[in-house]
């Protein structure tokens, strides 16, 4: 036994980390570090900002229609019978009785029409959404929607520049004047562009007296309107 050497048993390996350890030295590097940006916030500056434009909008078209509704005060449309906010909580909304041509060679001159006025928060830089309320047979309305085809009220062709008056000027002078390239109504066009005008001035004189407006839509201010004329409108 005297000459057998005896192996050494390997030295102990060292121990790993424990992982509570690791963890601890890796989160106390981390806590070390400026904390990064999160994701979302562009998204939520972006969201604060466009409200912010939003609010800045509507408060410039509510200034601009206080103007014009001022202006209204002092000097009525000469073409509407009248124009304004039904409720005057509300600006946004307005509504019209608009007048025949003073023309009286017109098929339209006896007529009296309520039109609704949807105005957006980015008046006076986007245009008016305008529909015919009363039933209008015309060459450029849709007979059952009340949409107009105006280029005034096209985008494209809008300028902040125009007032609500000046758009019902247009539209009062759009009946005296109608276009009938692009009709929203094709069959009184086509009376029109066949040149039967004793058939085409027929039908608008019946819808322009039979359906002319009678006081629904705008109320309140009816009454008095009406105690000096006898009851008949738009006299």
């Amino acid at each position: 036994m005297s000459g057998v050497t005896t192996a050494r048993p390997p030295p102990p390996r060292p121990l790993p980390p424990r992982r509570a350890d690791t963890l601890a030295t890796l989160y106390q590097d981390y806590a070390s570090e400026d904390p990064p940006t999160p994701a979302v916030a562009p998204v939520n500056m972006s969201r604060s900002s466009t409200s912010k434009s939003k609010s800045s909008s509507s408060t410039s078209a509510l200034k601009r229609l206080s103007k014009e509704l001022a202006n209204l005060e002092d000097g009525p449309s000469q073409s509407c019978l009248h124009l304004g906010p039904p409720d005057d909580s509300n600006l946004f909304y307005w509504e019209a009785v608009l007048r025949g041509p003073r023309d009286h060679a017109s098929p339209y001159h006896v007529g009296l029409w309520l039109l609704s006025i949807a105005i957006p928060t980015q008046y006076p830089n986007a245009p008016p959404k305008i529909i015919f309320k009363t039933p209008i047979c015309h060459p450029n309305v849709h007979f059952q929607t009340g949409e107009i085809c105006l280029t005034l009220l096209n985008g494209e062709h809008w300028a902040p520049s125009y007032t609500i008056v000046a758009v019902m000027d247009a539209i009062q002078q759009l009946l005296s004047d109608p276009g009938l390239d692009s009709p929203l109504n094709v069959d009184i066009a086509n009376l029109w562009r066949e040149h039967d005008d004793v058939g085409a001035e027929g039908l608008v004189r019946f819808w322009t007296t039979e359906k002319r407006w009678q006081g629904e839509g705008a109320a309140g201010w009816i009454s008095e309107k009406t105690k000096g004329s006898g009851g008949k409108l738009g006299e």
